[in-house]
């Protein structure tokens, strides 16, 4: 079964427009490492949706966000290396991770994407070239690697 693909620089373009957005007023706030600094901050963005956003390493910055919708995690957002750019995207569907976003070498571009299905593995792109384009694509059932298909010749 071939599955749908995003094309890797449209993600990109999607994760750095998510890093842009403005959020409100924050709805609560908290000191969670009581250092007498807010690390924590509860978000209203709808009636059905809410975000909380973390600053895990005390830089003051936000570097971890959860979002829920009718109190269903759906996404989370991580700045991994704190340089202030999402680098990792989990989504959720149902309760289930349904796909993972990296951008492993932290340069703004995504070089792995991960499809899975009621949960399990099932497709992993990469972009070793890092120019937008999958290279590959490995395709997993029951959670185990299957095949692996070169889209193109490695660089």
């Amino acid at each position: 079964m071939r599955l749908a693909r995003l094309p890797l620089v449209c993600v990109s373009l999607i994760i750095a427009l998510l890093g842009c957005a403005r959020r409100p007023t924050p709805i609560a706030t908290y000191d969670r490492n009581h250092d007498g600094r807010i690390d924590e901050w509860v978000y209203r963005i709808s009636a059905s949706e809410t975000e909380y956003a973390f600053d895990t390493n005390a830089d003051g910055k936000v570097d971890l966000i959860k979002m829920y919708v009718n109190g269903a995690l759906v996404k989370i957002e991580q700045d991994r290396n704190h340089d202030g750019r999402v680098d990792l995207v989990q989504e959720y569907y149902d309760g289930k991770l349904s796909r993972v976003v990296r951008d492993d070498n932290y340069d703004g571009k995504p070089e792995t994407i991960e499809t899975y299905r009621d949960g399990k593995l099932a497709m992993v792109e990469h972009d070793s070239a890092g120019d937008g384009a999958a290279d590959s694509v490995d395709y997993y059932e029951n959670g185990r690697l299957a095949r692996t298909e070169r889209l193109r010749p490695k660089p």
